[in-house]
């Protein structure tokens, strides 16, 4: 039975590839975003205890209300946001899910949507699967919003802009001048939704703040806000995220989420309405910025030079002074001959930059795992 493929050019993610040459080769995986430590122990005792006493039947299909009220009064609290549980959020198979939910109720064929590259590598193929075309800008050299071009690009056809932040696979975090930036352009631009894609919206450093779109009323009118407590709590395993939308948007949303999964697993949702009161967004960012600072600490008599991260699982590495390869073909040498696996930065570009010579690290790992990543590339 033959069939046209509906992404004939579309090839496993990267992720999946360097993962796989890491197993292969017996490389440390700095690859892929995932954590090599445990979630909160507090967490799993939770979901020990609801594994034993939960029914185990289907959750409500928007989630269950407990969790829903959870998730609310936490934004409350981490970001003096009021949600209405009830008719703004929505429990979701991860964010992945989420993100695809809201670009199938948007996007309509012969929509443009405006990505800001180097993008997550999920927005444009749900994009290209309804019909839609992306329109990708390059962030500036710094990684900061290019705003004369978001300006100029912005179209009676643009039906969808979306906004990583804080930013994979940079970790730029936006500036209250670039969110009031993005408020201008909700207001002049009636007919535009926003999405943002805020899963790292706890893991922030150095003093920095995650600026939530859900505190600017013009973004808040048009904006879908996307999480994910696999980011948020150590579990990417887990998949687990949900949506915030205003209740029209929401209303259709969850049209497209019930015959994409229905409802999500209810015990975890039990379990993290029980845990979520007592979650402590602080130690999280303690824990991973510990990390972060030990990995530019273990590198810094290396030639690979920083690009400063400001939140995330994420920091970029200049690896110019060491190889003139390109990024792909140095990922994969160093797979195979260091022992190592990092991602290609390219990768998250329609159009990449030319001579562009950086690598991803995910530093969401034990010091152990990220030492011994140092010891290997120390001798390049």
């Amino acid at each position: 039975m033959f069939f046209p493929s509906k992404f004939p050019t579309l090839a496993t993610t990267i992720f999946s590839k360097m993962s796989a040459m890491a197993a292969e080769y017996g490389a440390v995986n700095l690859s892929q975003g995932f954590p090599d430590f445990r979630p909160p122990e507090e967490l799993l005792s939770c979901i020990q205890r609801h594994i034993n006493t939960h029914s185990h039947q289907y959750a409500p299909m928007p989630g269950l209300p407990a969790l829903r009220q959870a998730i609310a009064e936490m934004h409350r609290r981490t970001h003096d946001t009021l949600i209405d549980p009830d008719t703004e959020i929505t429990i979701t198979a991860g964010a992945t899910q989420a993100l695809f939910a809201l670009i199938a109720t948007v996007v309509y064929p012969g929509d443009e949507v405006v990505v800001l590259a180097p993008s997550y590598d999920s927005y444009a193929p749900a994009v290209e699967l309804m019909g839609g075309r992306i329109v990708e800008i390059p962030l500036n050299p710094d990684f900061s919003l290019p705003t004369f071009e978001i300006a100029k690009v912005i179209s009676p056809k643009t039906r969808l802009l979306i906004v990583n932040n804080p930013h994979n696979p940079t970790g730029k975090v936006l500036t209250p001048v670039e969110m009031h930036f993005l408020e201008n352009i909700a207001n002049e631009n009636p007919h535009l939704i926003f999405l943002f894609d805020e899963v790292y919206q706890h893991i922030v450093f150095d003093g920095f703040q995650h600026l939530t779109a859900l505190s600017y009323p013009e973004l808040r009118k048009r904006a879908a806000c996307v999480y994910s407590f696999g980011k948020s709590l150590n579990a990417t395993g887990w998949k687990i995220g949900y949506i915030v939308a205003n209740e029209h948007l929401t209303r259709e949303i969850r049209k497209i989420h019930q015959y994409e999964v229905f409802a999500v697993n209810s015990f975890m949702q039990a379990a993290l309405a029980e845990y979520l009161p007592d979650f402590d967004p602080f130690a999280l960012v303690a824990q991973l910025q510990a990390a972060r600072d030990y990995l530019l600490a273990q590198l810094a008599d290396t030639r690979f030079k920083p690009i400063p991260s400001q939140g995330s699982y994420f920091q970029l590495y200049d690896y110019s002074e060491i190889s003139e390869l390109d990024d792909i073909h140095f990922t994969e040498w160093l797979v195979k001959e260091v022992g190592v696996a990092l991602i290609p930065i390219s990768v998250f570009y329609k159009n990449p930059p030319k001579n562009q010579r950086l690598v991803r690290f995910c530093f969401a790992k034990r010091n152990e795992t990220l030492q011994l990543a140092a010891q290997r590339l120390k001798n390049l």
